[in-house]
């Protein structure tokens, strides 16, 4: 059976990109979808790191019963080659773990018609190099949005690919000892010796995003490609696991400099706590007193944490002023409690950022926002009111998952635009003087 492949949604920009970069490749441009029977159809050659714990059976395990499951949701990409006596050979480019998956299920669970054939996506070979990344990126943008490990290594393979072509195009010879190279920083630092001091013959950012159809700044892919650079690759890869953003990546990078040991050590202690979401506060801890141990700041980082996270429980468990009454000291305190107190890990409000960094609300202008501004008309709290009627159950339960979601990605490491969290600050102001009415309502009741 032969259909056409469609390939899986991405972001509409990246889509672009990469739709023309399948479309300039004349071996991908040709490629047809199909079932393969997992006895005899396809050879591998050793591909990555080769053989290890990550393709062994335990390795494989949770891929195994997640295929005897659902199957295999992302076909396998082949390339045909001519073999002896004009037959031709299937082998195997990317998705090894998935085919060795499948030929130990094929073995071990014969009855399990999952197991039966692999999804594949055949090509005519050999494929270039350039081909296989785009094929790699293409995989990666249909499972989710690029981790920032992934990303440095996509820029840097497309960069070296740009670079390698201007380097051909200049009559100067790149060795195989170079194309061999898998790391993809080696590779570029590579090439750039080669390119030496000769500007026109360089890989402007500019182009590198433009060919990968990526809507970032040149400024931001040098920042991911730097923290990539600087932290050990398996650092990086673990870190792409546990969806650590690009903010603490950075900063632990900026830590790790002349000291890549203190980076690893760091990285291990907040796993060992179940705190990856901290590892900004700790590196920070760390930077304070570079003689700090890893688990002692890490440790820091998280009574910093709760520290935080008690004092606005207490702030918002505080009764609200006398109506008609004036507490001098409370109202002085309020407005740093609600609106300098961002939905991240503590550390963030607590400690000065490094190298002249600012957290997501150092431009925003900490005056009060004032109940009631812009004309709107509030009752007074005192007033006697009729019964409200209760907030939809759906639209707390909405709001809460949202906030959430959003401390989540904030304690990462992430940021705000300093207009959305002016929004929040206002926001949050005015949800902490509507729960206090009601609060007040309710007692009067």
């Amino acid at each position: 059976m032969t259909v056409a492949v469609e390939e899986s949604p991405a972001p509409a920009p990246v889509v672009l990109g990469l739709a023309e970069a399948l479309e300039s490749s004349e071996q991908l441009r040709q490629r047809r979808f199909e079932m393969l029977p997992m006895r005899g159809s396809v050879y591998t050659d050793v591909q990555g790191r080769g053989p290890g714990p990550s393709t062994s059976p335990e390795g494989l395990a949770d891929l195994i019963t997640s295929i005897s499951t659902v199957g295999v949701l992302h076909p396998v990409l082949v390339e045909e080659l001519p073999g002896p006596d004009n037959h031709i050979q299937r082998r195997l480019v990317i998705g090894e773990r998935r085919y060795r998956a499948c030929r130990w299920g094929a073995v071990n669970q014969p009855d399990n018609p999952r197991f039966d054939k692999l999804p594949a996506v055949i090509c005519p070979g050999p494929l270039s190099d350039e081909d296989r990344r785009t094929w790699q990126l293409v995989e990666n943008l249909a499972r989710e949005d690029l981790q920032p490990g992934e990303l440095a290594k996509a820029l840097l393979l497309e960069r070296s690919a740009i670079l390698r072509a201007q380097l051909d195009n200049a009559g100067i010879e790149v060795s195989e000892d170079v194309q061999r190279l898998e790391d993809p920083v080696a590779r570029f630092e590579a090439l750039e010796k080669l390119r030496g001091s000769d500007a026109n013959l360089a890989a402007p950012w500019n182009l590198v995003l433009r060919r990968l159809g990526l809507q970032i700044t040149p400024r931001r892919a040098r920042e991911v490609v730097a923290a990539f650079r600087t932290l050990p690759r398996e650092l990086s890869a673990d870190m792409d696991q546990h969806q650590v953003a690009l903010a603490a990546r950075t900063n632990l990078a900026r830590l790790s400099r002349g000291r890549r040991e203190a980076a690893a050590e760091l990285w291990q202690a907040v796993k060992r706590l179940g705190r990856t979401d901290l590892l900004s506060a700790a590196t920070r801890a760390q930077a304070t007193n570079p003689d700090m141990p890893a688990d002692t700041a890490a440790s820091a980082a998280v009574t910093a944490y709760e520290r935080a996270n008690a004092e606005r429980a207490a702030a918002l468990a505080r009764p609200p002023a006398p109506a008609g009454g004036h507490d001098d000291e409370d109202d002085a305190a309020a407005p740093d409690e609600i609106t300098a107190a961002p939905l991240a890990d503590s550390a963030d409000a607590e400690q000065p950022r490094q190298g002249g960094e600012t957290t997501p609300f150092d431009d925003i202008s900490e005056e009060p926002v004032t109940a009631g501004s812009g004309g709107e008309q509030h009752p007074r709290v005192d007033e006697p009111l009729e019964p409200a009627e209760p907030v939809d159950p759906p639209v707390v339960t909405a709001a809460l998952e949202a906030l959430r979601a959003l401390n989540t990605q904030l304690a990462e490491g992430r940021t705000l635009h300093r207009f959305d969290a002016g929004s929040l600050r206002m926001l949050l102001t005015d949800l902490q003087r509507h729960t206090s009415a009601g609060a007040e309502r309710t007692a009067a009741a």
